[in-house]
Parts: C-alpha cells; structure tokens; sequence
C-alpha cells in the first residue's frame, strides 16, 4: 500500500498484438470540477487539483447561499445545513473559533496548529473517537493523496462504515489552510476490504460516499481590537452512509453530531500541541503535508477574497451580545 507509480495519463496507442483495457477514468462527484493534470495509477485515471480548484472550495465553504442556521452557541459555534435539487443528503456547515477566554486560557490556537492537528494521522487515534482504522493508500503528488478510513457506528444496530477518499491540500498563506476530500475508487481497498484483510473482527461494513468534506482554516481577530487571537474552522461536508438509513434520520443525526467536530478539536488541541513539540524535538516525526505558500489571487488583483462566514459570525454574535 505504498506509494503508486506517478504517470501522466496519455491517450492510448493500438498494440498489433494486443488489446489492453483502458485504465478507468474516475467519476468525481464534487459540486465543482478539477481542472490539474491527469495521473494513472492502479489502473485508473485521477485528476489532480489546482490551486483554482482550492479556491473554488475555499468560496463553497465560505458561502452562506442556500444555507438554514440550525445551531448558534455564541462565540464558539454555528451549525448550518443545506437542502439541493434532487440531491436526498444535505450538505451540512459547522464555523467555530479556537481563541483564549478568560474561563479557558488554553482553548486558543494559531492557524498552523489546527492545520497540522487536523494533517496528523498519528495523534489523531487519540482524539477521534470514531476512528477504527486510517492509512494513506497512495500518494498521487506533493498535496494529494488517497486513503483509507473506517469508522465505527454512532447508533447501535447500525452497521460500521469505511470511506477510501481522494485528500487534498493547499496553503495560501496569511495563515489560511484548505483540506478536503472526495470518495474515489480503488483497487487495493475494495468494498470488501474489512471483510477480506480482518474478517470484519469489529462488525460489518457499509462503503460510504464523501461527495465533498473539508476544512477551511483562517485566523480568528477580535472584533473590536482587530488583533489576531486564534483561528477560526468552517467545516462542511455532504456524506452519504449509503446502506438502509432512512435520510431524513441521517439529515438529522448529521446536523446533531455537527458540534461535537469542534469540542473534539478543542479537547485535542493542548494535548497535541505538547505532543507535537516532543516529537520534532525527538527527531522522529516527519510532516509531509508543508508546503511552499500561494495565496489565492494575484498581487495587485481587483479580485476582493471573501469573508462571508466570518462576517455573519461577528455581525450575529456582536447583536446578540448587545441584547443582553
């Protein structure tokens, strides 16, 4: 399950003396398209990102179109969710902040440590507690990767679920971070998987689809100061766990759960940020996630970038805040 051979996908050339089959072109199902090269590997044709295709994200997560707040606690968090056209899975928005309070003087952190909080694979068998099993199946380039993940059920009498999606990753700089993903097929972890490397030793398991889950990391200031005083996470996501679930019960479940992603964050972070230290201090920890900075538009560009969930967080919080 190491690392694939990198090639660019090219057009096929006929072989007189053979018929080989046509590497498969894989199907995304992402509500925007990638516009980076090709690259066959395992007898399919990925497509990798560009950095238009980060921003494109980076807009989709920001943007509030569509979506019904259905959670507010603030000055922590907000969970919204989104009804689409013919599309039975909401998609589903979660924004909160990591800043020092009074009441909890460890509950900020800088942009940099949630970024490789949420890139570690190794500390995080620690802090998600629905972690079963997690490998990078195949490394297609310096900021995309395929891995596998299996997730134990939140209910009882519902069968577990594994993912094996497409990861990607972009720094833009001015400590803003990009990290999301995408089911894609794969040979080396077929549907069966868990039922032919371990018997499925922890129950069975359900082939789940990510359409789109990421993460969208930006520097938190205070509203009235203007001062840098930790990091913001907005957290979308349109999964379906496939299976007999009815959907409105998942709809439901997704929207409850939604919280608990930034509680868990929040838990983990001190801990890791001690960890972390120990381990680039140790010499024996290796991340490979860092990458040379591109911010989203040209210098000099008329192109404004958008801050649409911050602003609404700050403008709702700061009335509530008022009211009281």
């Amino acid at each position: 399950m190491g690392k694939e051979k990198r090639t660019v996908a090219a057009p096929h050339k006929a072989d007189s003396t053979a018929s080989p089959t046509a590497p498969e072109i894989v199907k995304y199902m992402t509500p925007f398209s990638f516009s980076g090269e090709t690259l066959e590997a395992a007898g399919r044709v990925y497509r990798l990102p560009s950095r238009a295709d980060f921003y494109t994200f980076r807009a989709f997560a920001d943007s509030l179109d569509g979506f019904t707040l259905s959670y507010n606690r603030a000055n922590e968090v907000m969970v919204w969710e989104k009804k689409l056209p013919n599309e039975p899975m909401h998609v589903i928005k979660v924004f909160g902040i990591f800043a020092k309070t009074k009441d909890n003087p460890s509950g900020g952190a800088t942009p940099r440590e949630l970024y490789n909080l949420l890139q570690d694979p190794i500390f995080r068998e620690q802090w998600d507690e629905y972690r079963q099993e997690a490998f990078r199946v195949s490394s297609l380039s310096a900021n995309t990767d395929i891995g596998y993940y299996a997730a134990k059920s939140p209910m009882p009498l519902v069968a577990n679920r594994d993912f094996v999606n497409q990861r990607m990753w972009h720094e833009a700089g001015r400590d803003e971070y990009v990290i999301f993903n995408t089911s894609v097929p794969h040979s080396t972890v077929p549907p069966t998987y868990q039922k032919d490397a371990h018997r499925n030793k922890h129950g069975p398991y359900v082939r789940a689809i990510s359409k789109l889950t990421g993460y969208l990391i930006r520097p938190w200031k205070n509203p009235k100061s203007g001062e840098v005083e930790g990091a913001s996470l907005t957290y979308i996501t349109q999964t379906d766990p496939c299976g007999w679930i009815p959907v409105s019960l998942t709809n439901y479940i997704a929207t409850k759960f939604a919280p608990n992603t930034m509680k868990n964050v929040a838990q983990a972070l001190p801990k890791f940020r001690l960890w972390l230290k120990e381990q680039l201090e140790a010499g024996t920890y290796t991340k490979d996630w860092d990458l040379t900075p591109e911010w989203w538009v040209e210098d000099g560009s008329d192109d404004a970038v958008k801050n649409e969930t911050v602003e609404f967080a700050i403008k709702k919080w700061s009335e509530e805040s008022a009211m009281k």
